[in-house]
C-alpha cells in the first residue's frame, strides 16, 4: 500500500480514474484544464507514471473490498425480505425481491 501520493493534483487525479472517469477528464479536473489534445496527452503521459498507477490500482481494490463488504449485507437482507414475502403470500413482492437479487 503507497497510499496518497505526495502531490494534491497526482492523487486527485489517480480517484478521479479509479471512479471510472477518464484519463482526460480527470485530468483536466485536477489540474483546471479545459479537455483539449493537450490534456488528453497529458493525461496518458500521467497514466504511465508508475506510483499513479499503482495508486489507481489501490483505490480500485479499496473500492472492490468495500462493495464485497456491502454486498455481504445486502444479500443476505434481501434473501430474508423475500423469504418473509413467500411465507405471508406477498408473492408479487417476493418475486420482485428475487429479481433485485439475480440482478446483483
Amino acid at each position: 500500500m503507497i497510499g496518497p501520493l505526495p502531490s494534491p493534483r497526482h492523487e486527485l487525479f489517480a480517484q478521479a480514474v479509479a471512479s471510472g472517469m477518464s484519463a482526460s477528464k480527470s485530468y483536466a479536473l485536477a489540474y483546471y484544464r479545459p479537455r483539449n489534445g493537450a490534456t488528453r496527452a497529458s493525461a496518458a503521459r500521467l497514466l504511465t507514471n508508475a506510483n499513479v498507477q499503482r495508486r489507481i490500482d489501490e483505490l480500485r481494490v479499496e473500492a472492490a473490498e468495500q462493495a464485497k463488504a456491502s454486498l455481504q449485507v445486502l444479500i443476505p437482507a434481501l434473501e430474508e425480505q423475500a423469504r418473509d414475502a413467500l411465507t405471508a403470500g406477498r408473492l408479487r413482492e417476493a418475486s420482485t425481491l428475487v429479481r433485485r437479487l439475480q440482478e446483483i
